[in-house]
């Protein structure tokens, strides 16, 4: 990314081309043409005809004036508006390509939605690029290193223009002009010479180095793994290989050992001309390869002879050795003589890739201590992968040189040392098929790298210093005033940007702030900033954000930040760099991350989801779904559709997920890698989608469509519901739990789960946490109520004291010491409430369970703290409990007890969990409960009422003289139980008449209505109680089983068979990881087979053919549908009859001289016109 005259243009203001950075002098000679031919101009264009010149000879930079460029990007916008979407113009595109050319048709081997977006991202990016020369020749570039395999003729580039721009002629409507058709022809035309010049002078080197590489870096036991896998895998290779460089590192220096002075004389070789591997800039590749193949032969033998049969090992110079060289050389034989001793005995691996085979060789060459080595290495695969694309090499070379700059005690760099040790190790990798155009091929590739590092070294960290010191002359209000002018400046710019900058002024201020720190800290950190960026990059692909704002927005914040920075040259240079390098990962990231299928979800789109995915492979069709991959970071489609409330989108990708598949061979679920990408993905839908839920359990149960004798078979894969990836009890049915929702918890896959754990394991688990429980309210029972009648006995008083000390120490200590523990996890976690809005309390007493259980623990400690027997314990007959000291303490004793005996009585509900019938009875008198409370207090607010009024009243009724004996009076009344007669207080009516008023409040209008309630409620509860009781049940069973010990629990999965596989039929073998029952057959109506069998070949990697179903679209999407063709039709109906009317208006000679008319005999582009004209040229 360069600043050119204002703008933000990738490749620089240079008039050197990118292809020509590529060709090093001494290839002149290899790829037949000069550096003069590269950068020669395209003819001047002279007209219609002669700018539609396919020119093959050269590639040069494109120029086309403001005015066509504007009417390229006119069209091309307007095309997209009367399309309806980008979707449907790809599709339009496809068809128009596609039908144009029958006999082209085999070429078109990728699926149609996948190539229709490949066509848009790629014409969009030449459009956007149309202003910029040096842009449209790097995006020209890049395209053509992509169609290496393709054969690109003229002809072929003639169908594919006249096919686009016949399909932009009928639909960009009245903004389509001659000048616009002229652009297009003109750029078209240059774009598939471009196709055609460098297929012809770097296919065979491009093919050779993606060979090669590949080759170097296969391994067998490699071949069943992901690519995403393989980097991880990778990863963690190097790390260790890193921590074991370290350890030899400190034995070399505990030894005595100076490993710099070792590695410079043995393998510092970096003069050209002095060093064998060094030296190759001066020489033709097929020289400097049989130079070094004959320098390696005498070096290296001895060392690599028992593990390699090649005799090209690659080795440190012969000729140019110091006698400090062969001091060293001696010492590193000695070490690897070691190493090779310790290779016998099983110590050392034999390298595999070529990594491995790099480090190898650093280490003989004495250069392994060389950190900027391995961050080269690092880089280096991703470098050779995206060969083909310009401006991919150049942004891996800036950021390697910002990682090479922060290495500390790095000494000189030579970048010569790099490319003795790929170069040996390439050779040792490929030692059948590697000759003298591999030797070109990869120091071609080299040499190019290196010219990029060379521009680059050391400018990093003194960018680095410059912008911090200028970052801290920025004063606060200087900072609020860049960052409001910012967006001022880039709205002007790019009007678009508004509508994906919607937020407040504070969140907007937010964002500029984090984008000037990350420029800053690009420099710092760069090894954290590629991951952030990255991970960056995915979400916004995921916002749907184009890749077309990023440039205006990079140029908007270098040109207000300019304004402050005139006095600062340097930290100017330095902001820009780093930004445009971000802007650059971030573009690269978000195209190499917009796939079809996040398009989709994008739109919210179930049918789009569901065409998108219709294109993968069978093999491939769960990874569409699960992952994208940018680099080291990846992003969830289906994750991001649930978190970003995309649920139809959401649900056809769960839909397809965990559909089965088959074909001859095998079958295709994708339950299991649902769960190895998310395993807590129970947890994502419970808190983001709960609607979900129910899709997501109706896919782990398959049930046959045919019957046997009134059962039908029926197969629950619910393994990842009751084992984890690491063996254990996963959080998805806790997740379940927390949902709190009766009837998901009632589904057949929950009742199957908690019925296995429950009758498995942890019944017996919970029996065994429940006996020390029963034993103290056993204890209790008898020292409070039974004992007590048998005090007489000083065996049975003997007896009390020890049930009560049980019931202490079991008992007491036991929930003081649970309590306390869950109080400070709740404190210290911050879950905690304010009672009475100023009390704190831990947040789990809210809950039912939690808060009896300590107002049992309070009520222990004051029976322990007014225990008799203690009281009395210098008594001469103790132990006894009746004693001077006890009189005032025995009853509030008394009262403690009964609280304590009534609690732990109520506490043994949670026993009920043993029958689902009982567990739903009490819950429903629970639930019921509430009613109840609501009518206690109507009737105490009427009780109050009438006690006062009554009170007040004079008469001489005695039962009613004061509020106490009016409130017992009428509280009996109301419950049928008072003594005395109405007929006693007639004599006074208007008591009389304050009574009957009191009855019919409370015994009439209050009784009644709880009556009605009751019913009610217990309609909706009785609906629900059974999902309610296994609702308990479900939480006791994870309480419960947070708490089982790993033996019992391996044991006890291992009686589930959990491994073997599942049949669908008989003789017909399905997937492991479930569960077999058998139903009713008139509990489930089951119509057609839930498994989707296919015919025809049985290899992975084709897709699924289509299904008639799938085909069938909602009525939603219908009317969409027909709502963008009706205006579609309107458009193009309106733009006849405007047309209509100006020809009305014009004279006849107009017809034939514009050259576009229908029956126009010069018009290049017309229907019927003649093909002699010149100006189209077929």
């Amino acid at each position: 990314w360069e600043w050119v005259n204002g703008r933000l243009e990738v490749g620089g203001p240079e008039p050197r081309s990118k292809m020509a950075e590529y060709i090093d002098d001494s290839d002149e000679e290899e790829s037949g043409f000069s550096e003069s031919e590269v950068n020669s101009s395209v003819p001047e264009l002279a007209g219609d005809g002669d700018g539609w010149v396919i020119n093959t000879e050269s590639l040069a930079e494109l120029q086309l004036d403001a005015g066509k460029a504007n009417a390229i990007q006119i069209t091309w916008n307007m095309y997209i508006e009367n399309s309806g979407s980008k979707e449907a113009a790809g599709e339009a595109l496809y068809s128009a390509l596609f039908d144009s050319a029958p006999s082209l048709q085999s070429l078109f081997v990728t699926p149609r939605a996948v190539q229709a977006n490949r066509f848009m991202q790629g014409i969009s990016t030449f459009v956007a690029n149309a202003h910029g020369g040096a842009n449209l020749k790097a995006a020209v570039e890049t395209l053509g290193f992509g169609h290496l395999n393709i054969e690109v003729t003229v002809p072929r580039v003639i169908i594919f223009r006249d096919a686009i721009i016949e399909l932009l002629e009928t639909e960009a409507g009245s903004v389509w002009s001659t000048e616009a058709k002229d652009a297009w022809g003109v750029m078209l035309s240059y774009i598939g010479g471009a196709l055609m010049f460098i297929k012809a002078n770097y296919a065979e080197r491009i093919k050779t180095l993606e060979a090669s590489w590949h080759e170097a870096n296969n391994r067998d036991e490699d071949n069943g793994i992901s690519a995403a896998e393989r980097k991880k895998k990778e990863k963690e290779e190097r790390k260790q290989r890193a921590i074991e460089r370290e350890r030899k590192k400190q034995e070399a220096l505990e030894q005595g050992i100076d490993l710099e002075t070792l590695s410079e004389a043995s393998g510092d070789s970096g003069n050209s001309g002095e060093s064998g591997q060094s030296g190759f800039s001066g020489q033709s590749g097929e020289q400097h390869g049989q130079i070094a193949q004959q320098e390696s032969q005498g070096a290296c033998r001895s060392c690599f002879r028992k593990f390699f049969s090649c005799s090209c090992c690659g080795g440190s110079s012969g000729n140019g050795l110091t006698d400090g060289a062969k001091t060293g050389q001696a010492s590193q034989s000695a070490k690897r003589s070691k190493s090779n001793k310790e290779g016998k005995n099983g110590g050392a691996a034999v390298p595999k890739t070529f990594e491995e085979m790099f480090q190898w060789n650093a280490a003989v060459m004495g250069l392994g201590n060389r950190e900027w080595m391995n961050q080269i290495l690092e880089n280096f695969g991703s470098m050779v992968t995206h060969i083909s694309d310009s401006k991919r090499i150049q942004q891996e070379t800036s950021l390697l040189a910002i990682k090479m700059g922060k290495i500390k005690d790095q000494g000189t760099i030579n970048l010569a040392e790099f490319k003795s040790c790929m170069l040996a190790a390439l050779r040792q990798q490929l030692p059948k098929s590697w000759d003298t155009a591999h030797e070109v091929a990869w120091n071609w590739l080299w040499d190019n790298i290196e010219k990029q590092l060379n521009k680059l070294m050391g400018q990093p960290l003194e960018w680095e210093s410059q912008l911090v010191q200028f970052m801290e002359m920025l004063s606060e209000d200087q900072l609020y005033t860049f960052r409001k002018d910012l967006y001022d400046r880039f709205f002007t710019a790019a009007p678009a940007g508004q509508d994906f900058f919607k937020q407040s002024n504070t969140r907007l201020h937010f964002i500029a702030e984090q984008v000037t720190r990350m420029t800053l800290d690009l420099y710092k950190d760069p090894w954290r900033m590629i991951d952030e960026i990255s991970a960056l990059g995915l979400r916004h692909v995921g916002f749907g954000i184009p890749t077309e704002l990023f440039s205006p927005f990079v140029t908007a914040t270098v040109e207000v930040l300019s304004r402050y920075a005139s006095e600062f040259p340097g930290a100017l240079e330095a902001f820009r760099w780093s930004l445009g390098t971000i802007a650059q990962m971030l573009v690269q990231t978000i195209t190499e991350g917009s796939t079809i299928v996040m398009q989709a979800i994008n739109v919210n789109s179930a049918s789009q989801v569901q065409k998108a995915l219709s294109c993968a492979a069978r093999g491939e069709r769960f990874k569409w779904v699960l992952i994208v991959q940018v680099g080291t970071q990846s992003i969830s489609p289906l994750l991001w559709a649930i978190e970003s409330s995309n649920l139809q989108a959401a649900k056809a990708m769960l839909e397809d997920l965990l559909t089965i598949r088959a074909d001859r061979e095998r079958y295709y679920y994708g339950v299991d890698a649902l769960f190895k990408r998310h395993g807590d993905i129970v947890q994502s839908l419970s808190n983001d989608a709960p609607a979900l839920l129910k899709t997501f359990l109706d896919g782990l149960v398959w049930r046959s469509r045919t019957t046997k004798d009134g059962m039908r078979r029926v197969n629950y894969y619910v393994k990842n519901l009751i084992l984890n990836a690491d063996g254990a009890f996963p959080d998805g049915l806790g997740n379940l739990v927390e949902v709190g929702d009766p009837q998901l918890i009632s589904h057949s896959v929950v009742n199957l789960c908690s019925d296995i754990l429950w009758g498995g394991i942890a019944m017996k688990e919970f029996i065994l946490s429940k006996i020390w429980f029963i034993f103290s309210l056993f204890m209790l029972i008898m020292s409070q109520t039974v004992l007590t009648e048998f005090s007489d006995s000083l065996a049975v008083r003997c007896i009390t004291l020890t049930f009560r000390c049980g019931v202490y120490l079991l008992t007491m200590l036991r929930l003081i010491g649970r309590h306390v523990r869950d109080s400070f996890r709740a404190c210290r976690a911050g879950e905690t409430f304010r009672l009475f809005g100023c009390i704190p309390f831990p947040s789990y007493l809210s809950e039912t369970y939690p808060l009896a259980s300590f107002l049992l623990m309070l009520f222990l400690v004051c029976m322990c703290t007014h225990e008799p027997f203690f009281y009395c314990a210098g008594e001469e007959n103790w132990p006894i409990e009746t004693c001077a000291e006890h009189v005032d303490t025995g009853f509030r004793y008394s009262i403690f007890a009964m609280c304590a005996v009534a609690l732990h009585w109520g506490l043994m509900t949670d026993l009920a969990v043993f029958s689902t019938g009982l567990s739903a009875f009490v819950l429903v008198c629970v639930h019921v409960g509430s009613e109840i409370g609501r009518f206690m207090f109507s009737l105490l607010f009427l009780l109050l009422t009438f006690a006062s009024a009554i009170s007040v009243l004079e008469h001489d009724y005695e039962d009613m003289t004061d509020v106490t004996q009016t409130l017992v009076a009428l509280s009996s009344i109301t419950l049928r139980l008072y003594e005395d007669d109405y007929r006693d207080f007639q004599h006074d009516p208007i008591l009389l008449t304050a009574v009957f008023s009191f009855v019919t409040a409370s015994a009439i209008l209050l009784l009644n209505l709880l009556i009605a309630q009751l019913n009610c409620s217990y309609v909706y509860i009785y609906a629900n109680m059974v999902g309610y009781a296994r609702l308990k049940r479900c939480s006791v069973v994870v309480e419960t089983l947070q708490r089982t010990r790993a033996d019992n629990w391996t044991n006890f999965v291992a009686t589930l068979g959990l491994d073997k596989p599942l049949e669908f039929g008989e003789g017909d073998v399905g997937m492991a990881g479930g569960i077999s029952k058998e139903e009713a057959a008139d509990m489930h109506v089951v119509t057609k087979d839930r498994i989707m069998r296919f015919g025809g070949a049985c290899t992975p990697d084709l897709q699924w053919p289509e299904d008639i179903n799938d085909k069938l679209e909602d009525d939603e999407e219908n009317l969409v549908n027909l709502e963008k063709l009706m205006k579609s039709a309107l458009a193009k109906l309106h733009d006849k009859k405007s047309d209509k009317k100006k020809k009305t208006g014009s004279s006849s000679a107009g017809l034939s001289g514009a050259g576009t008319g229908l029956s126009s005999s010069g018009g290049g582009s017309g229907v019927s016109g003649s093909e002699s004209g010149s100006d189209g040229g077929f």
